[in-house]
């Protein structure tokens, strides 16, 4: 039989068994699923005297009854460290909440530290414990960003970051207000900083950047409320720039007149209304110049199926307007109504989807009258009486 008498130090309720030559101070408990586990911590030959153990009294453990023992460290834990009657385990925990602090939920939650023993004393990988763990009710409570304060982080490492956060917002919040106003004027000691800081760290309010937003946007607020403070002078500036960005759009509108002029051509410039939308738009940052070129981009595309992917109208407009100034002799813009009719059509007079080839447009360009008003058409036309001279009178 293991001995199970009572030694000056230990709780009741252990056992001792000794294994490999060494001796073991086992306490059985049971948990929610019937099962039971096997507490152990080892017990040295200095504490043998101390304790009033005598190894020779002492029960051999079988290799199987061995390895269901958990091990939690060593004997002086329980004896130094434990309290009058506590169960060893309540010791260990005591020691866990060191660590993590005893405020955290999840160490006082029957559920939770049950599942938890569980794993340990049945060898499941983290993978099921997690699962498992996501079917308690504490689990389901709560956000990953508060699992994660609370199971993840030393008490060490939650100071540390409630530390940054606070001096953070002491130096956000200063910043709002500027240097003419106290602590005491507006309202903010350092027991509010230090709860907005364990807000924000712990999750509460999702993940720690937007629980920091949030806190600092309803600071921020309060703030622009109040005249004279930096974000009231602030917010002043911003509206008048606002208002200047209101002036602004109407000095781009020539600009994008100009963009659509290449890209669409004269005849197809988007009405006044779009043109101001688009300029309010690029002026406050919610749209882009290249959501810009790439609406002009679409529109071209739609209008003109003939030109290349990235090619403007005015791209290949450009060399239909050479042939027209070369066949007038003068130079025209980009609006000369020809430059119009450069998508060829069939007989029926339907689009064909393709440019018009350049001898079919330099016979158009002929027909107009301004090619025979032109002096391309005289010059061609003095060339031509004097050939017809030297056919029928010969050379003089």
């Amino acid at each position: 039989m293991p001995d199970t008498s009572s030694h000056t130090g230990l709780p009741a309720g252990y056992k001792l068994y000794q294994f490999g030559g060494k001796v073991y101070a086992v306490y059985k408990v049971k948990l929610a699923n019937g099962k039971y586990v096997y507490l152990s911590w080892r017990v040295s030959e200095e504490d043998f005297k101390a304790l009033g153990i005598n190894k020779d009294k002492v029960q051999r453990a079988t290799k199987a009854q061995f390895h269901s023992f958990q091990f939690f460290g060593d004997i002086s834990q329980i004896v130094k460290k434990g309290k009058q009657g506590e169960h060893p385990f309540m010791t260990y925990l005591r020691e866990t909440y060191e660590t993590y602090g005893k405020n955290m939920s999840w160490l006082n939650n029957k559920e939770i530290m049950e599942l938890w023993l569980m794993a340990w004393a049945e060898g499941w990988d983290p993978g099921r414990l997690t699962e498992a763990m996501k079917h308690t009710k504490w689990y389901q409570s709560r956000t990953a960003y508060q699992r994660e304060w609370e199971m993840d982080l030393s008490r060490a490492d939650r100071k540390a970051k409630l530390d940054l956060i606070e001096t953070q917002l002491r130096q956000d919040i200063q910043d709002m207000w500027g240097p003419t106003f106290s602590w005491q004027d507006i309202g903010i000691d350092d027991q509010k900083l230090k709860k907005w800081a364990e807000q924000i760290a712990s999750g509460k309010f999702g993940s720690p950047e937007d629980g920091y937003q949030m806190i600092l946007q309803d600071i921020r607020d309060m703030a622009e409320k109040v005249e004279g403070s930096q974000a009231w002078i602030d917010q002043e500036q911003q509206a008048e720039e606002q208002r200047n960005f209101m002036n602004r759009p109407e000095d781009m509108l020539q600009q994008l007149m100009e963009d659509a002029r290449m890209w669409l051509g004269p005849n197809a410039v988007p009405d006044q209304g779009t043109l101001e939308k688009w300029a309010k738009g690029l002026v406050s940052g919610n749209k882009s110049e290249a959501d810009w070129l790439q609406w002009l981009e679409g529109q071209s595309k739609a209008l003109y199926p003939w030109l290349a992917p990235g090619e403007a109208w005015q791209d290949r407009a450009s060399s239909y307007k050479s042939i027209i100034e070369q066949e007038l002799g003068i130079e025209v813009g980009w609006d000369y109504p020809l430059l119009a009719k450069i998508g060829a059509i069939d007989p029926n007079g339907k689009p064909t989807g393709e440019a018009l080839n350049y001898q079919d447009f330099i016979e158009q360009v002929r027909q107009t009258n301004d090619f025979w008003e032109g002096p391309v058409a005289k010059e061609e036309g003095f060339g031509l009486l004097s050939q017809l001279n030297y056919v029928f009178n010969g050379v003089q």
